[in-house]
């Protein structure tokens, strides 16, 4: 890919972990259920953009490589986590909750640092997706086979009426891989080769975007016409808005790729995404707005306020970490999980 792709798909993802960093604070529940909508199906679609089954000769490789590039981020940030709670910011976890949780990552249920759920779903989708490509190699019906599932899966697990979730967020994976495999589609058609601020899919998408955000009553009251059972309304109702979504950012990333910050955070939306809560959030809680004693009235006001201090706080750790602890990303190890040589 060229320097000047690359740049604007890291502004997208720098966008997308803003937007993560400011739904996890107490905004306005309307303005969080629009993020909500798609900014986790962004980054499953880019991961799926990127990925490509040929970088690998067979499951045990891939799995080799996604542990490092997944679980092992994850394994670090858990403990950097729990050790952030005790001795920082004086909230204590017990041992056996703390290993019950990061073993199992549900979503919603890692109390320590919830977020990294992404990253063991990730893995689960990755491998899922390494085995259909396997399977198929026409891009086509692994774009049809990803919907299938994720249709099937959503409604039987019931994942938009708070079903059970199950370990490693598997409901939540098999919904996903939507994304992850429309992204893969979009990189196997080469849609993004031509200028993406011309495209008229991506301008209509992203115009249809801001309509159902002026306009959702008027949008809701033709899905109430339809009659359609309520799990079917769900799932496309997500998909719309997950799509729709992910277009506006791609729009709009084209104008602000020049913004050098954007492209750090989408660089380091891993470590955002994992230590804005544990790090970022209790910083600005415990040490700044307790100790200097400030009141912030309005909810949305103090989103954005612990949004920024977060921020702030994260890009001297993401500097940090990628300059003198890069094994905490799995960068720059040689481990092989599955196999202990001789010479170890």
């Amino acid at each position: 890919m060229s320097s000047k792709r690359i740049k604007w798909i890291d502004t997208c993802k720098g966008i997308g972990i803003i937007l993560v960093i400011v739904g996890h604070t107490p905004i306005d529940p309307t303005a969080r259920s629009i993020i909500y909508a798609f900014h986790m199906p962004l980054f499953f679609f880019f991961s799926g953009y990127f990925f490509s089954e040929n970088r690998y000769k067979n499951l045990k490789e891939i799995a080799i490589s996604k542990f490092k590039s997944l679980i092992i981020p994850y394994i670090s940030f858990s403990i950097i986590s729990v050790f952030l709670l005790r001795f920082f910011f004086d909230q204590p976890i017990a041992l056996r909750v703390f290993l019950e949780q990061m073993i199992i990552s549900k979503r919603n249920s890692i109390s320590y640092d919830d977020p990294i759920w992404f990253l063991t779903s990730l893995f689960t989708i990755e491998i899922l997706f390494y085995l259909l490509a396997r399977f198929s190699k026409n891009i086509h019906i692994r774009l049809l086979s990803v919907i299938l599932i994720g249709f099937t899966s959503s409604i039987l697990l019931k994942v938009f009426a708070g079903g059970t979730i199950l370990p490693w967020s598997l409901d939540q994976s098999l919904y996903y891989l939507i994304y992850f495999g429309f992204g893969h589609y979009i990189k196997g058609i080469n849609f993004f080769k031509k200028n993406k601020t011309r495209s008229f899919i991506i301008i209509l998408n992203s115009t249809l975007f801001l309509a159902l955000i002026l306009f959702q009553e008027v949008y809701y009251s033709f899905w109430n016409l339809l009659s359609l059972p309520s799990s079917l309304f769900s799932i496309f109702d997500a998909i719309i808005w997950a799509i729709l979504g992910i277009s506006f950012v791609i729009l709009i990333s084209q104008f602000l790729s020049f913004i050098s910050l954007l492209n750090f955070l989408g660089k380091n939306s891993l470590i955002l995404m994992s230590l804005h809560i544990p790090l970022g959030f209790n910083f600005y809680n415990n040490l700044i707005r307790a100790r200097l004693n400030i009141e912030i009235p309005n909810l949305n006001l103090f989103g954005i306020a612990a949004t920024l201090c977060a921020i702030l706080i994260l890009i001297p750790t993401c500097l940090i970490i990628n300059r003198f602890f890069p094994f905490i990303l799995g960068r720059n190890m040689n481990i092989n999980p599955l196999k202990i040589t001789k010479k170890s």
